[in-house]
């Protein structure tokens, strides 16, 4: 093994490690927002529209930051971003009002885009036949920080001025994931080849190399020129697909607690308990996404069949009474979800043909940002009408994707131009 290919394992080991302590403290804190709101006198409606700023601002964020990436660099991207965060969890530790609580959601809502550039840099290093596997271990290395958090949050919130507490541990492990990226991931790895990653542009500005400054240099101008040059029509069918299978989980998973409490009257100790049973199997699922995506001809196909089981799935969700039968339906709904975030980012890559990789991540993000924005609100309507509506509406909308690939294939056409040559 040569050494820059040690060296590019060695990043890709860090980068799996910042994506733990990135959900670590992430999931410490989140259970918890909602209800500190609440005890700082805020009605149902105010809590709604703090929950929602977070969910706008990385609505609109994240493309630029992804196009921002692509300027000056995945590491110095991931570095600002944390530290950005950072400061964000530190003012919402001393958030004793709803003036400062909404303030605090500011930096996180435009700079928490940390797992999202982790991913593009990942995608870059990482030959194209080992992309699946290497961004499913960082999935399910990412998942074992949210499997811990909680109980680490839960535990630590029952203390005297619990929240605050949890907020600032929340700031000391965003800041120690900065210096750890810092110190030692490298900016300045070369790129795997364009023949072991066709999914790369040729252009020798797609590497990760931070460009120099000058001619290359980072600029609104370009970030909005470049935009314009994104290949819409070759797109636009991809990223409503990404949004019909986002949204479809998302509107399920949006009020699942009370789900459970009103159909089979689970405790929320034991609906803790289903929540880390799911985030375990997503941690597992992670590590077998590689094998399991060698038996499919292509992204596109391992998208196209578990969006179909995916609606499947919901489906039975929706009918099932008995809460072992739930369960067992309920299982595979991490491993697909987990399938299809792995699948559809190196279909979004090869799709794009390597060009504005940051850019295309950042607007793929946003698209799931819109769902997080639609899906709470249309969740509590169709609960309205249904305790299982949820389920329902979302095998619906998985369909919705099944039908347009089905009309419209997926198939990168970079592959389809290399296979007829």
């Amino acid at each position: 093994m040569d050494k820059n290919a040690v060296r590019r394992r060695q990043n890709v080991l860090c980068i799996y490690f910042s994506g733990f302590l990135d959900l670590f403290g992430v999931s410490m804190l989140l259970p918890l927002i909602s209800t500190h709101t609440k005890e700082l006198g805020a009605t149902p409606t105010i809590t709604g529209i703090i929950g929602s700023t977070y969910g706008a601002l990385q609505l609109f964020s994240s493309p630029i930051v992804g196009q921002w990436s692509d300027g000056v660099g995945r590491k110095f991207c991931l570095l600002f971003c944390l530290l950005a965060s950072a400061g964000g969890y530190f003012l919402l530790s001393f958030s004793t009002t709803l003036i400062l609580l909404l303030v605090s959601r500011i930096p996180t809502g435009i700079f928490k885009h940390s797992q999202s550039v982790s991913r593009s840099y990942l995608a870059e290093v990482t030959p194209q036949p080992d992309q699946s596997g290497v961004l499913g271990t960082f999935n399910a290395a990412s998942s074992m920080g949210f499997i811990l958090g909680p109980m680490v949050g839960g535990r630590l919130a029952e203390t005297s001025g619990g929240f605050y507490k949890v907020a600032l541990l929340c700031t000391v492990i965003f800041v120690l994931n900065a210096v750890l990226v810092w110190a030692a991931v490298s900016d300045k790895v070369s790129n795997v080849s364009r023949k072991d990653n066709p999914s790369m542009g040729t252009n020798s500005k797609d590497s990760i190399t931070k460009p120099n400054i000058g001619e290359d240099s980072f600029s609104l101008k370009q970030m909005i020129q470049s935009f314009r040059t994104f290949d819409w029509k070759n797109l636009w069918d991809l990223f409503l697909i990404k949004f019909c299978l986002g949204f479809s989980i998302l509107l399920y998973r949006s009020n699942f607690s009370l789900t459970m409490n009103e159909k089979f009257q689970m405790s929320p100790s034991s609906i803790g308990n289903l929540t880390s049973y799911s985030a375990t199997v997503a941690a597992l699922s992670g590590f077998l996404v590689g094998r399991i995506s060698k038996v499919f001809r292509s992204d596109a196909q391992i998208v196209f069949y578990m969006a179909a089981f995916q609606a499947l799935t919901l489906l039975s969700l929706s009918l099932v009474n008995d809460i072992r039968l739930y369960v067992i339906c309920f299982t595979p709904v991490s491993l697909i979800s987990t399938m299809l975030r792995v699948a559809a980012i190196s279909l979004t890559i090869q799709r794009c043909g390597g060009k504005n990789v940051g850019g295309i991540m950042g607007m793929s993000q946003s698209v799931m940002s819109l769902a997080r924005m639609l899906s709470p609100f249309i969740s509590g309507l169709v609960m309205e009408v249904s305790v299982s509506g949820t389920a329902l509406v979302g095998s619906f909308a998985s369909s919705i994707a099944v039908i347009i690939m089905i009309i419209r294939s997926q198939e990168p056409k970079i592959n389809t131009e290399k296979k007829v040559q």
